[in-house]
């Protein structure tokens, strides 16, 4: 575990490892503030990178939305805002993101003839 306020290391592929605050922290989950914000053509890199999730990370987000959503139930004040926060954000682009599948599955499927 880390204390909230530590300062750490993250190293995210593609990028120089990152200098953060931790902001907040839940169980396995914390909420990291960037040192230096990351430059405009960074993030929308990393955005695009993420554009076409593949099947299994979207069941990650749904086992985090799940898992998150549990931790915030039984959270303090402090803890309630942020795990929910991630719930929602995970929970949402996990739909988001089997939708886009869905639509593009249903795309590459011959059309019978009329």
């Amino acid at each position: 575990m880390v204390a909230e306020d530590s300062w750490i290391w993250l190293g995210i592929a593609g990028l120089e490892t990152q200098y953060c605050r931790v902001v907040w922290h839940c169980q396995e989950f914390v909420g990291l503030e960037f040192a230096a914000p990351l430059a405009e053509a960074v993030l929308e890199r990393l955005l695009q990178a993420q554009e076409h999730m593949p099947e299994t990370t979207i069941n990650e987000l749904r086992q985090i939305a799940t898992r998150t959503h549990g931790l915030a139930r039984q959270a303090g004040d402090a803890e309630i805002h942020p795990l929910a926060e991630l719930s929602r954000q995970c929970a949402v682009d996990a739909v988001v993101e089997g939708f886009r599948m869905s639509e593009a599955s249903r795309s590459k499927r011959p059309r019978a003839p009329k």
